[in-house]
C-alpha cells in the first residue's frame, strides 16, 4: 500500500489511511472537472482492486504456509511418537502439493534417515535418496543455517559408508561433505559446532582421503580465539597421540572450574585409559552441574558394555554396571521415544548375555512397541533427529571415536 501512495493525490491517499474519508472525497469532488473525476476515480478503482488482490494473494499464501507448518509440525510430532512411517506419508503428500517447502523437505530428510537407522542395509542403499531430501531443502531455503548444519551430517555418513565399503570416490564426498560445513560457517561464521566438526575432519582423516592439517589448523586456531572450551577440544584433536591427555584437560579445568563439557571431555579421557571410577566422577559431576549432559550416562553405559564384549573375563563386573547405568539412563526423563528404544535394544542384548532371556525378550518387544524404527546401529544415533522444527542444533559428538 505504501507504494502506492505516490500515485494518488493527497486527499485521496488522506482518505484511504484516515477515518475522515467521506469528507476529504467531497472536498476532492468539488475541486475535479467531469473529466478529472473519470480519470482519477478509474486510477482509485484499479489501485484499489490491485491492492486488494494484493493482501487476498498475501492472506492466501499466508493460510497456505501456516497450514504447511502445521503439517509438518504433525508429521515431527509423529515421528517423534514412534510413528515415523505415518510422518514419512504426510510429508510426501504435502510435498507433493508444494514441491517447493523447505521445512517439507528438511523434515522428510530427518525421518528418511530415522527409518534408515532401523536396516544399515537399506541405509546404506537409500543415504544418495536421504542426501536429495536435504539438498531440497537447502535449495529451496538456501540461507538456513539449520538445514546446511543438518546436510553435514547426512554427507559424513555417506562419506563414511564410501570409505568403509572402499569406494573410489571417497576424497571426493570427504571434500563434499567439508564443503557444506564450510557454507554453514558462510551463513553463521561462529557455528562452533560446524567448525569443530571441519577440525575433526581435515585434522583426523589422511590426505588421499580429503584430510588436510593445515586447514585443520587454521579452523582450531579460530575456534581458539572464539571460545576457549571449543578452541581447547579442537586442540586436543591435533595434538598427538602420545599426549597426556588427562593431564591435558586437567589443566583446562583448573581454568575452568566447575564447567560440565571440560568434566565431560576429562571423563571420556579417563575412560579411554579406563580408569573408570575418575571417568565416572567426572560424568557425574557433569550431569549435577547440567542435567542436560545425561546422555553421559548412556556413554557410560555402552562403554561397560563394550568392556564386557571386548573381554569375556571382565563380564561379571562390567555387564551388571552397563545394566545399572541403561536403567538409570532410561530413568532420566524425557527421553525421545527413538533414543528410548535405542536403549530397552542395547539392554535387552545385555540380559541375554547375561541369562536372562525372558527379560531380553521382554524388552525387545517393548522397544519394538514405542518405536519400530529404532536404530539398530552401535552408535548412539544423532540427536540432530530430536531437534524441535525450527531451532539450530547445538550438539556435537566426535565423529571419530565412539563417545
Amino acid at each position: 500500500m505504501k507504494n502506492n501512495k505516490e500515485f494518488l493525490s493527497p486527499t485521496i491517499a488522506k482518505a484511504i489511511y484516515i477515518d475522515e474519508a467521506e469528507l476529504c472525497l467531497k472536498k476532492e469532488v468539488k475541486e475535479m472537472t467531469l473529466e478529472n473525476i473519470s480519470k482519477r476515480q478509474f486510477l482509485w478503482v484499479s489501485l484499489f482492486i490491485a491492492c486488494a488482490v494484493a493482501i487476498a494473494s498475501l492472506g492466501f499464501w499466508s493460510c497456505a504456509e501456516s497450514k504447511l507448518d502445521k503439517t509438518v509440525q504433525e508429521a515431527y510430532d509423529l515421528r517423534m511418537n514412534g510413528k515415523a512411517d505415518e510422518a514419512k506419508t504426510l510429508l510426501e503428500q504435502a510435498i507433493s502439493e508444494n514441491p517447493d517447502n523447505a521445512l517439507a523437505h528438511y523434515e522428510l530428510a530427518r525421518t528418511k534417515y530415522h527409518m534408515g537407522l532401523a536396516n544399515i542395509r537399506e541405509l546404506i542403499t537409500s543415504i544418495e535418496d536421504i542426501q536429495h531430501s536435504i539438498e531440497q531443502a537447502v535449495k529451496n531455503d538456501p540461507d538456513n543455517v539449520i538445514y546446511r548444519f543438518f546436510a553435514g551430517h547426512i554427507a559424513f555418513q555417506s562419506a563414511y559408508i564410501a570409505v568403509q565399503r572402499d569406494q573410489p570416490d571417497v576424497k571426493e564426498k570427504v571434500a563434499k561433505l567439508c564443503s557444506t560445513y564450510e557454507s554453514v560457517l558462510k551463513l553463521k561464521p561462529d557455528y562452533h559446532e560446524a567448525m569443530l566438526y571441519l577440525v575433526d575432519i581435515y585434522g583426523i582423516l589422511p590426505e588421499d582421503m580429503g584430510g588436510d592439517k593445515s586447514k585443520a589448523e587454521q579452523y582450531a586456531k579460530k575456534l581458539e580465539e572464539m571460545n576457549e572450551i571449543f578452541g581447547a577440544k579442537a586442540r586436543a584433536i591435533l595434538m598427538p597421540e602420545e599426549t597426556d591427555y588427562i593431564g591435558y584437560w586437567q589443566k583446562v579445568l583448573e581454568k575452568h572450574e566447575g564447567n560440565a563439557e571440560v568434566l565431560r571431555e576429562l571423563g571420556r579421557q579417563y575412560l579411554f585409559k579406563d580408569q573408570v571410577e575418575d571417568g565416572v566422577k567426572c560424568f557425574e559431576e557433569a550431569v549435577r552441574i547440567d542435567p542436560g549432559q545425561n546422555i553421559l550416562i548412556l556413554d557410560l553405559a555402552r562403554y561397560h558394555a563394550y568392556t564386557g564384549l571386548r573381554d569375556e573375563k571382565l563380564r561379571d563386573t562390567a555387564w551388571p554396571l552397563a545394566e545399572k547405568a541403561f536403567e538409570r539412563y532410561l530413568d532420566s526423563e524425557p527421553i525421545p521415544p527413538q533414543l528410548k528404544a535405542f536403549v530397552l535394544n542395547l539392554l535387552s542384548r545385555i540380559k541375554r548375555g547375561m541369562g536372562d532371556q525372558e527379560g531380553a525378550d521382554e524388552l525387545l518387544e517393548e522397544a519394538k512397541n514405542i518405536d519400530p524404527y529404532y536404530s539398530r546401529a552401535t552408535g548412539v544415533p544423532t540427536l540432530d533427529l530430536f531437534v524441535p522444527l525450527g531451532e539450530i542444533s547445538r550438539n556435537h559428538r566426535y565423529l571419530f571415536l565412539p563417545f
